[in-house]
């Protein structure tokens, strides 16, 4: 009777099955062994390219914290070496972080009205 795809395959990477209950192994079948190669191993932790695509995204965001928390939004300052949209940028995100801060205080203030 003709092997299965899977039968095959077996006697071909583990070699023939011993017959149970008989203590000759089966030698109709020639297995070749191939050389099996075992898997590459990923390196665990930060490869290059992830390192990259981290600084890429988080490089932006620490440039506009560091704006944020250096730039002087009282004055108006014509003639700046800071770009208009970043200084906006920056000032707006500080006043939304300021207006979050004292959200709290102010939802207390209209609970405190309404009663």
């Amino acid at each position: 009777m003709k092997r299965s795809k899977l039968e095959a395959y077996y006697v071909e990477t583990f070699g023939a099955r011993e017959a149970e209950g008989d203590d000759e192994p089966d030698h109709s079948a020639s297995p070749r062994r191939r050389d099996v190669r075992p898997a590459r191993r990923r390196r665990s932790g930060f490869g290059v390219l992830r390192l990259f695509k981290l600084a890429l995204m988080l490089g932006p965001m620490s440039i506009l914290l560091g704006a944020t928390l250096l730039m002087d939004c009282q004055s108006v300052s014509r003639g700046s070496w800071v770009p208009e949209i970043l200084r906006n940028t920056a000032c707006a995100r500080r006043d939304l972080a300021g207006r979050v801060l004292n959200l709290d205080g102010n939802l207390r203030t209209v609970v405190n009205s309404i009663r």
